[in-house]
């Protein structure tokens, strides 16, 4: 019994060092992402074509293309001010990229999807970008506290994609964020 702990023990702590041998270097020794390279729009048109349902998602690339997809839609309904549907796709769209965030949780420019074809991977910046909207339509239909429940969520995710890929993008949704939250006191 105490020779199948031991082993246990050893297991455990070899996968927790691996784990600490694959962090990623400091956002501080990667240069801004300008924003012309990467924007929301690049990233919808990454993604676009043949449309990914929940129950065909299988791997990373499936969900998170459905989770792009998902916002792609919102966006035109949030734009359309036709709030409860924008809602419904950015709650989808959400679910999509937390089942993805479970597994990879860092923001990239260049994800290698498949040998030689990179991509635009930004779950954290899109789950945060898809808070803001559902915080703007929550402060459309005068519900306050959940929009600023929202906003700090937004702010949560866009400060973990800045610490991986530091983009303009994120700088100026991050910007967007603060003016909507309330100043904290000292």
């Amino acid at each position: 019994m105490q020779n199948k702990r031991l082993a246990l023990f050893l297991a455990l702590a070899f996968l927790l060092f691996q784990g600490c041998a694959a962090t990623t270097r400091p956002a501080a020794n990667k240069p801004l992402l300008p924003l012309k390279q990467a924007n929301l729009d690049a990233v919808f048109e990454e993604n676009e074509g043949l449309e990914i349902f929940a129950e065909d998602a299988r791997e990373v690339r499936d969900f998170y293309r459905r989770g792009v997809q998902q916002k792609a839609k919102a966006e035109i309904f949030f734009q359309g001010k036709a709030y409860s549907k924008a809602m419904k796709f950015f709650s989808s769209s959400n679910e999509s990229f937390f089942i993805l965030l479970r597994h990879i949780d860092e923001d990239t420019a260049e994800y290698e999807l498949f040998e030689g074809t990179y991509i635009l991977f930004f779950p954290n910046l899109l789950v945060a970008d898809n808070h803001l909207k559902m915080g703007l339509i929550s402060r459309a239909l005068s519900r306050e506290g959940k929009a600023q429940r929202n906003w700090r969520q937004a702010l949560s995710f866009v400060e973990k994609s800045l610490r991986t890929e530091p983009t303009e993008w994120g700088q100026a949704l991050k910007k967007e964020l603060l003016s909507l939250l309330p100043a904290k006191n000292g």
